[in-house]
């Protein structure tokens, strides 16, 4: 009985020993990740000042960019009312300036015949001048001229005649001066009119021309504000690549950190196996021994009353441990990787450069695989090997909710666009345990799991180390 006491004791120390060390580990999990948090959480913090601004440049961008397209179109009908204005304009002043030809025609006109009647009024004045030149200049030298009575009437006849024709040639050009006089008034009328039509257009036209120059200062603003949406996206991707490099410089650190705790532990364990091995040693020996003084005692016994002695068989050595309590963390690179979306075997997006059509077809480099189908929203992800967790949040950095698992030898594999996670930064998984499930966080376009293996914080192939079959 005290032999078997003894071992249990040593068992039970074994046994307490082997839980302080899992509760060291488990500590030792959750201790590693608070190396470089602050600056991790500092950069994490940029990371989603960054989206956030790149998020709203990009809504600006595509307002801005509508914006442009619909004021180039007004700009487009204004042009085109601005031509159609312009050429009733044209047709205006080409009215007025048959107008004014018409207008010149009559003048001349109305001179010919004022000309004339002022021919007229010569040609009389100057018939009237000689008839006073010949003494005709009254009744009495007329009638004291007559011959007879005959005589006189037809001196009085031919002087009437003449009056009347004179007077009539003279009436007929005041008549036909008023006319024309009535017909330039009529046609200066409606030149007036006519001015007045182009006046109006040239003010609508006018109107049209500011509208066009508003059109095209709003356009020209939306156009600069875009042109700034863009570059200063393109100075945020930059930045955003900067910031995410340096966080990933930080992860390296962190998995050296816990490569180097991970050592340490094995180192510890080892030795507390070692020391245990030695004690257990020590234990055995003694028993040994002090079974030997025992018999030797009682062999001395046996002698001392002339007894035969019987020495008692020794007892059988326990068997060996060969079970090793060596401290040994499960790599995946030792476990092999398992295919993460055990539900949904389809990928879409491969590793490598790729053309987005969502984006108009811009380029970039995939960093991992896409794995999706139809329906597959809220469908389980799994750790593809056991490790660390050393991220399980959304850092605006476009993953939106990822989990970023530590498997040891430098590697670790990063589950992007979550719907939720299920672990914490810390947490022990193990190979095969959700860890989150399918969703559309951050940048994505639908509903999938990204899925990237890196060695050393540089992204690899995937489907060098997973498969679906």
């Amino acid at each position: 009985m005290k032999k078997n006491s003894v071992k249990k004791l040593f068992r039970s120390v074994g046994a307490l020993c082997a839980a302080g060390v899992l509760a060291l580990s488990v500590m030792t999990g959750s201790v590693v990740t608070a190396d470089y948090e602050d600056d991790i959480a500092e950069l994490e913090r940029k990371q989603a000042d960054l989206a956030e601004e790149r998020r709203q440049l990009e809504a600006s961008l595509g307002e801005y960019e509508q914006n442009a397209e619909e004021h180039a179109k007004y700009l487009e009908v204004y042009d085109e009312k601005m031509k159609v204005q312009e050429q009733e304009i044209a047709n205006i002043k080409e009215q007025i300036s048959l107008l004014n030809d018409d207008i010149a025609d009559l003048e001349e006109q109305i001179k010919g015949k004022e000309d004339e009647v002022a021919e007229g009024i010569e040609e009389f004045k100057a018939r009237i001048r000689a008839m006073y030149m010949n003494g005709n200049d009254s009744i009495a030298s007329m009638l004291a001229g007559s011959t007879d009575f005959y005589d006189i009437l037809a001196r009085t006849e031919l002087m009437e005649r003449m009056s009347r024709h004179d007077k009539e040639m003279i009436d007929e050009l005041n008549e036909k001066i008023t006319a024309l006089n009535n017909d330039k008034a009529a046609l200066e009328q409606t030149k007036a009119e006519t001015e007045q039509k182009k006046a109006e257009a040239e003010s609508v036209l006018a109107d049209l021309q500011q509208t066009y120059a508003d059109h095209e200062e709003t356009k020209e603003w939306y156009e600069a504000q875009a042109e700034y949406s863009r570059n200063r996206t393109e100075e945020i991707k930059q930045e955003e690549a900067d910031a995410e490099e340096e966080l990933q410089e930080y992860i390296r650190k962190q998995q050296e950190e816990l490569e180097r705790k991970r050592e340490e532990e094995r180192r510890r364990r080892e030795e507390e196996e070692r020391k245990r091995k030695e004690e257990e040693r020590k234990r055995k020996e003694e028993e040994e021994r002090q079974r030997q003084l025992e018999e030797e005692q009682k062999r001395l016994e046996a002698e001392a009353q002339g007894i035969e002695y019987v020495p008692e068989p020794a007892p059988e050595p326990e068997p060996e441990d060969d079970s090793d309590d060596t401290y040994q963390y499960v790599t995946g690179a030792s476990q092999g990787f398992i295919w993460p979306c055990p539900t949904v075997l389809n990928m879409t997006d491969t590793y490598g450069y790729r053309t987005i059509a969502e984006e108009g077809g811009a380029s970039d480099f995939h960093k991992g695989i896409d794995i999706n189908k139809p329906g597959c929203a809220g469908e389980p992800i799994v750790a593809s090997a056991s490790g660390t967790v050393i991220r399980a949040s959304d850092t605006g950095n476009g993953y939106g909710i990822h989990v970023l698992i530590d498997h040891g030898d430098k590697i670790s594999t990063l589950y992007g666009h979550m719907s939720s996670c299920t672990v914490s930064v810390g947490d022990e998984v193990s190979q095969g345990q959700t860890i989150g499930y399918i969703g559309c966080t951050g940048y994505a376009y639908g509903n999938h799991c990204h899925f990237e293996v890196r060695v050393n914080g540089e992204t690899v192939d995937p489907l060098n180390y997973v498969s679906m079959g």
